[in-house]
């Protein structure tokens, strides 16, 4: 289980020029929890681990801009997809890709929150999820690690046209993404271990 703690830089994806110069970005604090049950291949003499695991879990997306007045697109959505980890000792360096889908949103227009579920995504949202790459480095001592990320959010999800009377922020048609940079805290309990055995002594005596 890992849990990320990070903040969004978003992105506006219009056909209409004055879209792009309409909305400014701005950050926004992301969270989740996600559970990542793996399979460890130990190779050699157990110093160095090869991970393939699967992401599922909670998390929540934040696309925030300012324009006559600050507007976010709030997502809590249910991640899932592929992890792959490679760690050397002390180390670990991962790659990991899936999709989210929103189950429950808010759409914040200055100090007005309108809840958002079901049925209104597809009524306000074209392609209802949103696909992602990640990518991180840090440390992992024996079950515990931490590590900062980077998650590139893919620009699919859409706001459909003809909205304008819902809010500022659906004045213009287009899609969201966003980079997401943070940190993230693992615990690791792997009872999936193929191969060698002597990476838990070699960490131990290194430390």
């Amino acid at each position: 289980m890992y849990i990320p703690l990070g903040g969004s830089l978003p992105s506006f994806y219009s056909d209409n020029a004055e879209a792009t110069s309409f909305f400014s970005p701005k950050s926004a604090f992301e969270v989740g929890v996600i559970f990542n049950p793996r399979v460890n291949f130990n190779i050699g003499d157990g110093t160095h681990t090869v991970s393939l695991g699967v992401d599922v879990g909670w998390y929540r997306d934040a696309f925030k801009f300012a324009s006559s007045t600050d507007v976010t697109h709030e997502f809590d959505t249910v991640m899932t997809g592929l992890n792959l980890e490679w760690r050397p000792l002390l180390f670990q360096l991962g790659v990991g890709g899936g999709v989210k889908f929103p189950f429950l949103g808010k759409y914040i227009e200055g100090n007005n929150k309108m809840a958002l579920s079901g049925g209104a995504f597809a009524s306000r949202y074209n392609n209802v999820f949103i696909p992602y790459i990640r990518l991180y480095t840090g440390i992992n001592i024996i079950f515990i690690s931490l590590s900062l990320y980077v998650n590139f959010d893919i620009p699919y999800l859409q706001m459909k046209d003809g909205l304008q009377g819902l809010g500022v922020g659906y004045k213009y048609p287009g899609k969201l993404g966003s980079v997401d940079v943070g940190v993230q805290f693992g615990i690791h309990l792997d009872i999936f271990n193929f191969g060698g055995t002597k990476k838990r002594e070699v960490i131990e005596y290194n430390i």
